[in-house]
């Protein structure tokens, strides 16, 4: 079955000018809750019926009161969860080392190649993605789903859709509650119909 897939990146956490998260565990700032309420106000204007999720506060939080405000289940899945970004994971950058910056640096130019210390490979991280993604769709059936996710998750999740390698992958940032709309048809390639970094007016 097709379906439209919309992907979305939760707002700005706590602490999010001091530190790069991936799996430690901020919750939502007042303004990414804002954020992510204005993203929310204008989709939710459009049939939905099915929701998935990171695990992780920032995500978990506000997926759970979305899929409740349409009366809906909520998948949430760790498989969705960001990439562990090892000894940097929610370190406060003033307190990297010269090792940590450059291995950011490095990281950035390919991840695939560039595994951060203590952290997650490029490859496993993707492959989780996938099976969680393959194991929600293959969960039921529904013509409009959307994940509430991280910039990661939502990349390897375009990298993969559109055939590109791990070093594309600042091709497609996303702003703190920006949104990604892909046609998915099981028989052919996904196709990307939007990309939106510019929130919704205030209703």
């Amino acid at each position: 079955m097709a379906f439209r897939l919309t992907l979305i990146r939760h707002g700005v956490a706590e602490g999010a000018n001091e530190a790069i998260f991936g799996q430690s565990n901020p919750p939502l700032s007042s303004l990414g809750r804002e954020q992510l309420d204005l993203r929310w106000a204008a989709l939710s204007a459009q049939p939905i019926d099915a929701i998935a999720s990171s695990t992780l506060a920032r995500c978990a939080d506000f997926a759970l009161d979305a899929a409740m405000s349409l009366g809906l289940a909520v998948h949430l899945e760790r498989g969705f969860n960001e990439m562990n970004f090892g000894s940097i994971d929610g370190k406060a950058k003033s307190e990297w080392g010269l090792a940590e910056h450059t291995a950011w640096d490095l990281w950035q130019q390919d991840p695939a190649q560039h595994t951060l210390p203590d952290g997650e490979s490029w490859a496993a991280f993707s492959n989780r993605i996938h099976t969680a993604l393959n194991a929600w769709f293959a969960s039921g059936e529904a013509e409009h789903r959307v994940l509430i996710a991280h910039q990661g998750t939502i990349k390897a999740i375009l990298l993969a859709a559109l055939g590109l390698p791990a070093t594309r992958h600042n091709q497609f940032w996303l702003a703190p509650a920006g949104c990604v709309t892909l046609w998915w048809d099981e028989h052919w390639p996904p196709m990307l119909l939007d990309i939106s970094n510019t929130l919704p007016d205030t209703p």
